[in-house]
């Protein structure tokens, strides 16, 4: 598989499983659909924990983590992602 093949497939397995969705819905899977991202950068946070958590001995530190916690995690690494975007954008301009 190629990197963008499986980053692709990181993006997927993110948006069936997100790690930051309410324990409700994990509690409830599989009967209600996953909480869609709220943007791209949500999105690709979501992909990058994926990732994280299919990595042996990585995956270990994101389990048993509350529901709040999970949510402060995705949000600082959605905020990560934008702010790296946000500068590649202005080095552009400039």
């Amino acid at each position: 598989m190629t990197d963008k093949a499986a980053a692709q497939q990181e993006l997927e397995m993110g948006d069936k499983y997100p790690y930051d969705a309410p324990d409700s819905w994990h509690d409830a899977y599989p009967n209600e659909p996953a909480p869609p991202a709220v943007d791209w950068a949500h999105r690709a946070a979501r992909g990058v924990i994926s990732d994280l958590t299919d990595r042996r001995d990585i995956k270990r530190g994101f389990e048993n983590v509350d529901e709040g916690t999970r949510i402060e995690i995705v949000a600082a690494l959605a905020d990560i992602i934008r702010t790296a975007h946000d500068a590649v954008e202005i080095e552009v301009i400039l």
